[in-house]
């Protein structure tokens, strides 16, 4: 649960938010100024930090499996999900500003430019991070500052100013014109799917090729497949069959007979006592080797 100690945010026709919450034994009430709550993080207005403990106190109390937690609003400032909130200690009005927030263990690790990736997943990040800072961000300012901040961390994963900074221009030009976009009347174009492998500059020459092909036809859509490291290079060792267990498993004798049977244990155990061709404890695969002095021709686990 968050709390910010405020005097206003935004005074419309009452001041407070008279909750009443259900106690066990009792009904207890609570002013608080804004009660917001996303999924299990809430934000919670008091006029003071003793009523924010004595709220904070009372939902502890309610069962004794729930444990609230509280962060308390410090240097004008107060985190929530991916919002900071800045609480304007010059503003008459008690404003509050909004910008993008990074937990202290933030590494700062994105994808490397020089990633064998397609060159568009390279552009998609650039724009995730300008869209996300611009539907946050509440002034310029801070706008800016998010900007700077990204184009900082990219730099360090490889991406040169110049062509973070082209980006960003393209994506602000497009949410600041104003231009209407011409309509296209007529049927809508089929959308074909089509799964490539990414094998560098070659992967987009066939993708111009097949574009330029379906031109007026097809609107082109490339799904593109990758494999993790661990399914390429796993980092154990399989395991041998005659090692493996649970397995149903088949012996084939020289002489064209089967013997099919299932064991909880490891293989090589169980096919051990199968080879026991004297003394007690023989199976019947044991004694059909015996006496009729055939040999074990073929293992093979189902």
């Amino acid at each position: 649960m968050n709390h910010l100690l405020e005097r206003k945010i935004e005074r419309l026709d009452h001041d407070y938010l008279n909750i009443t919450f259900v106690g066990y034994k009792h009904f207890v009430s609570f002013n608080l100024k804004v009660f917001v709550r996303y999924v299990d993080d809430t934000l919670a207005v008091f006029d003071s930090e003793e009523e924010a403990d004595k709220f904070l106190e009372y939902l502890n109390g309610l069962h004794s499996s729930i444990k609230f937690t509280c962060d308390k609003e410090a240097f004008e400032k107060l985190p929530l999900l991916d919002l900071l909130l800045i609480k304007d200690p010059y503003s008459s009005d008690d404003n509050i500003s909004i910008t993008v927030y990074r937990k202290p263990t933030h590494s700062g690790v994105f994808t490397n430019y020089t990633s064998f990736i397609p060159f568009q997943f390279k552009v998609g990040l650039i724009r995730t991070l300008f869209d996300r800072a611009y539907k946050i961000c509440s002034t310029w300012n801070l706008f800016h500052v998010e900007m700077e901040n990204v184009v900082r961390m990219l730099c360090l994963n490889g991406y040169s100013k110049n062509f973070t900074y082209s980006v960003i221009e393209k994506e602000l030009n497009k949410r600041l014109c104003n231009d209407n976009k011409l309509v296209t009347e007529g049927p809508e174009r089929k959308k074909v799917y089509l799964k490539l492998p990414y094998i560098g500059d070659m992967s987009m020459k066939v993708r111009g090729s097949i574009r330029k092909g379906l031109s007026g036809k097809f609107e082109l859509i490339f799904s593109n497949s990758y494999s993790k490291l661990t399914q390429k290079f796993g980092f154990k060792d399989r395991q041998p069959k005659h090692l493996k267990h649970d397995l149903v498993y088949e012996i084939t004798c020289s002489c064209g007979r089967r013997y099919i049977g299932e064991t909880c244990r490891a293989l090589k155990t169980r096919f051990d006592e199968h080879m026991k061709t004297s003394g007690s404890g023989m199976t019947e695969v044991g004694k059909h080797l015996s006496s009729s002095s055939h040999m074990q021709d073929h293992v093979r686990a189902v």
